[in-house]
């Protein structure tokens, strides 16, 4: 007789489960290098500057993987998921807040590597920044000068809003 069992993890559980796929996610090779990159950044540029450039790298990213014109949420969403997945950078979540209008993407298990500074890896989440800004940027109906920013950052869940500053 075959049981049907289903486990719901807990939001801290989900957010283990995710940091670990995201550690995992990254390739050995690359480790090495993606530390000395962010050292070398760190070293080498102040805060404000550093933010400017992992956006920029976001934003090439986006170039790289682009998406098509979606005329649904549930499409974008899809569009995202798949050049998300075939990078190996997580998947995404959107929905939007009617009570302070915006519009909330929650990215799951992108890549993490801690660095000298960031053990959290949290430079992560001002990359992804860019990368959702140009994508959203380059839909249509997209709102000009509209940012995407980071929200929250938990393990490798990243929380990011599209809205006008309240």
């Amino acid at each position: 007789m075959a049981m049907d069992v289903k486990v719901t993890l807990q939001m801290a559980d989900q957010g283990a489960l995710s940091s670990y796929l995201a550690r995992r996610a990254v390739s050995p090779q690359w480790r090495p290098f993606l530390r000395a990159l962010m050292g070398v950044v760190r070293e080498h540029l102040p805060e404000e500057s550093r933010a400017l450039l992992l956006r920029a790298l976001g934003e090439g990213m986006a170039r790289e993987m682009p998406l098509p014109p979606c005329e649904t949420l549930a499409e974008l969403e899809a569009r995202m998921n798949e050049a998300l997945a075939a990078a190996e950078w997580g998947y995404v979540e959107i929905a939007f807040d009617e009570a302070a209008p915006a519009l909330l993407i929650r990215h799951a298990a992108a890549p993490l590597v801690s660095v000298a500074g960031d053990p959290e890896g949290a430079w992560v989440g001002t990359l992804l920044e860019g990368l959702h800004q140009a994508w959203l940027d380059a839909q249509p109906g997209a709102g000009a000068g509209v940012p995407v920013r980071c929200a929250r950052r938990e393990n490798a869940l990243v929380e990011l809003r599209y809205a006008l500053a309240a």
